[in-house]
């Protein structure tokens, strides 16, 4: 234990050292989830439109107030012909045209079907999707109220009346959905560089060498090593979960202890993956691209940003084999939903496996490399 504790002892002398490296495990974590949980918004709101109204009626005029009441729309401007708002929208003045019939409102008072149409800007899905849905639900609300007042239907409410309560995330904010995940790629992104770079570096100055001629068992030379970056994914953890709670306003309504085991767990399993890194690496610029490697992955096939039950049946095969998903699922389970460790038990218990897996694999390989 003291020769463990003295290998610990060094590992953060060394560290300490490097001032660079002590401001990136401060500044990476604060400014990456900042810059995510910021920037990465789906939610868009007040897009550009312009207005080609043919009819100019009381009713065309309540289309547009109803789809500008719903704040996705803002109209920008008003136009005198199809050419001209094609030409709006080429140039990216606008991102919706809307296009009333000259007789819209003939045909609405008259029991006709009133026709008008929406152009989108589909070049962004995120765009053309959230304004072609919110214009549907504009157009269906007003079908309804015609025929209801047509029928006669006198109730306040509508025949039918499906209410809808969103649960875990009431203001829909995009924010409570990514930064809790983003914990996951975060210490992704800084721990696989670390270890694997700090191992790499070693080995270049000889002194991984002078190690493994001294008593320590290669046990010990391996939690040395682990050991201070599991303390430094920790503290990583705790500077975004104090982010999250103070400046996102996102509380954590499950158990911190559960989180911070799951954290441990993950960061073991993302070292054991800089140990593998680092075997295979023969310079510090080898063991960095490297990283990025595993980087990609987890972010695009972990959950974080899109749902693993849109990609294709192969890839979700391949979802299996990244541990951020694991940790993203339980992570997001303890935060937004207030889950307990046995609600989770079987993303917790597959991020074990995996994690005893690859740290063993680390340690076989870096037996095999490192003599």
């Amino acid at each position: 234990m003291r020769r463990l504790l003295a290998l610990v002892t060094k590992e953060f002398r060394q560290l300490f050292r490097d001032r660079v490296s002590l401001r990136m495990i401060v500044l990476i974590p604060v400014m990456q989830t900042i810059i995510f949980g910021f920037a990465i918004d789906f939610d868009v709101k007040r897009l550009r439109t312009v207005v080609l109204d043919e009819d100019g009626s009381f009713e065309s005029r309540e289309l547009v107030s109803k789809l500008t009441a719903s704040d996705y729309f803002r109209v920008v401007g008003s136009v005198g012909s199809f050419g001209e708002l094609q030409r709006e929208l080429d140039a990216n003045q606008a991102s919706v045209g809307l296009v009333i019939d000259r007789d819209y409102g003939k045909n609405r008072r008259g029991g006709h079907s009133a026709r008008a149409l929406l152009v989108v800007n589909a070049s962004d899905t995120v765009v053309s999707s959230q304004a072609m849905g919110v214009a549907g639900g504009v157009a269906t609300q007003l079908s309804a109220a015609t025929i209801a007042r047509r029928a006669g239907w006198r109730a306040d409410a509508l025949p039918v009346d499906l209410r809808v309560r969103a649960w875990y995330n009431p203001d829909l904010r995009t924010a409570v959905f990514i930064v809790p995940g983003l914990l996951a790629i975060l210490l992704t992104f800084t721990l696989i560089q670390f270890t694997a770079m700090a191992i790499v570096r070693e080995r270049e100055r000889g002194t991984l060498e002078q190690l493994q001629v001294t008593p320590f068992t290669r046990l010990e030379l391996i939690l040395g090593k682990i050991l201070p970056f599991l303390l430094i994914g920790l503290f990583q953890l705790t500077l975004v979960l104090l982010l999250m709670r103070f400046v996102f306003a996102i509380p954590i309504a499950g158990s911190l202890a559960g989180l911070y085991a799951a954290g441990l767990v993950f960061s073991a399993a993302v070292l054991g993956l800089g140990m593998l890194v680092s075997t295979v690496a023969k310079t510090q610029v080898q063991a960095m691209q490297m990283s990025f490697f595993f980087l990609l992955p987890f972010v695009f096939l972990s959950g974080f940003v899109f749902p693993i039950e849109g990609m294709p049946a192969a890839f979700q095969l391949v979802t299996y084999l990244v541990p951020a998903r694991y940790f993203i699922e339980v992570i997001r389970g303890i935060v937004l939903r207030g889950a307990g460790i046995a609600d989770l038990w079987e993303p917790l218990a597959a991020l074990v496996v995996f994690t005893v897996a690859i740290v063993a694999a680390a340690v076989v390989r870096f037996r095999k490399t490192s003599v």
